[in-house]
């Protein structure tokens, strides 16, 4: 069973990435509406900052019309293929990846250019 862990999880792996893809997608498509309102810009970041903390970002990093968010994803895909390769120590080999190597998606969001929102 754990032969098929591998291919299920390569195939999990790309999926989430695509989702993540057509997360920031969104998120640039609600921040690019917020732009185009009338609204102030403290009014803006927090609805911005609303929605970042709804989807499990943490604000690490706020301005007036700046604001950085990052979050630590737990990639399924990947724990899959270090199971299927690895065994049982790939699931002790994932939580040390997780906890102590991976580094969290930085998002940046800055109000004053065309593109408000960008990976940091």
């Amino acid at each position: 069973m754990l032969l098929f862990f591998l291919p299920i999880g390569l195939i999990i792996y790309f999926w989430d990435r695509k989702n993540i893809a057509q997360g920031i997608a969104l998120f640039n498509d609600y921040i690019v509406q917020l732009q185009g309102s009338e609204l102030d810009d403290t009014q803006k970041m927090e609805r911005i900052d609303a929605m970042f903390y709804e989807n499990g970002y943490t604000i690490t990093k706020k301005r007036e019309d700046t604001l950085v968010a990052e979050k630590k994803h737990f990639n399924i895909g990947i724990f899959l293929m270090m199971i299927g390769t690895l065994y049982y120590v790939g699931f002790f080999g994932y939580i040390f990846y997780f906890l102590l190597l991976q580094k969290p998606r930085r998002l940046c969001v800055d109000l004053t250019l065309e593109t408000p929102l960008s990976k940091c």
